[in-house]
């Protein structure tokens, strides 16, 4: 299990159906919405958000989720409500912030 997922395999997966685990081991699909860059703190930084639309109806607080891609890599990432869709289906959001390897800057 990588730490993060890259922003590359984000980008290549919008759209798609992710699975996403709560503590008490309940299974959703959810819908990578977004993958948008973020701004780094300076250029030995990365910085990315990954928003993951919710089923219609459904609602879930900050917390840390384990969020299975459909290649079947997964990670334990901290997301956060934010704006709903217009058509009221809440998201969730988790930020990449790290900073990087030595060899990439």
């Amino acid at each position: 299990m990588q730490a993060v997922p890259t922003h590359e395999a984000l980008v290549a997966s919008l759209h798609r159906l992710f699975v996403l685990e709560t503590a008490d081991g309940r299974r959703l699909e959810v819908r990578l919405a977004a993958a948008p860059s973020g701004i780094a703190m300076d250029a030995t930084y990365v910085s990315y958000s990954a928003t993951f639309e919710l089923p219609f109806g459904l609602w879930l607080p900050q917390d840390t989720y384990r969020i299975t891609a459909p290649d079947g890599m997964s990670w334990d990432l901290l997301a956060t409500p934010t704006k709903p869709n217009a058509d009221g289906r809440a998201n969730l959001t988790a930020v990449m912030h790290y900073q990087r390897s030595t060899d990439t800057v």
